[in-house]
């Protein structure tokens, strides 16, 4: 009888064990934004919404989130800076403030008002900012920075 006893237990013990370490967090309900040097990003130079969004299966859903590249477009540009503006050339209200991460995202799961668009800009670690001369109401930024046009700053 002991046996038994010790048994359901045991048994008792393992499946709380396996319950919790297993559980996951449904689709959408992550809080996360970039950090500099982080590693935790993945598919440089994709279109990040297209998974990341309400429809997606991730827990995290992005609201903006893109790739920062060198001058040759093709070296990633890691710890630098993306801030969007309510106004042209850094203008107006500062609406976020993004750090791109140690493999050149940067992404926010964090909803704020596009209001009448937004204008990015992005600093590089070595202190070069170049500004978007147009605004945005579009978070995707590698839907349309593809390979041709990609966010650069030196």
């Amino acid at each position: 009888m002991r046996t038994g006893n010790i048994f359901l237990f045991f048994l008792l013990i393992l499946s709380a064990v396996v319950f919790f370490s297993c559980s996951k967090k449904k689709a959408g309900q992550g809080i996360e934004t970039s950090m500099y040097d982080g590693t935790n990003s993945h598919d440089v130079g994709t279109a990040c919404l297209s998974c990341h969004n309400s429809g997606g299966s991730n827990a995290y859903w992005w609201y903006v989130a893109g790739t920062v590249y060198k001058p040759d477009e093709s070296s990633l540009n890691p710890n630098s800076t993306v801030y969007l503006f309510s106004s042209g050339n850094g203008g107006g209200s500062l609406i976020a403030l993004l750090p791109v991460d140690g493999k050149g995202n940067f992404f926010t799961s964090t909803l704020f008002d596009y209001g009448s668009g937004f204008y990015p800009s992005v600093k590089s670690s070595s202190g070069e900012t170049r500004y978007m001369q147009s605004s945005t109401k579009n978070g995707d930024c590698n839907s349309c920075h593809i390979a041709s046009k990609r966010i650069i700053v030196n």
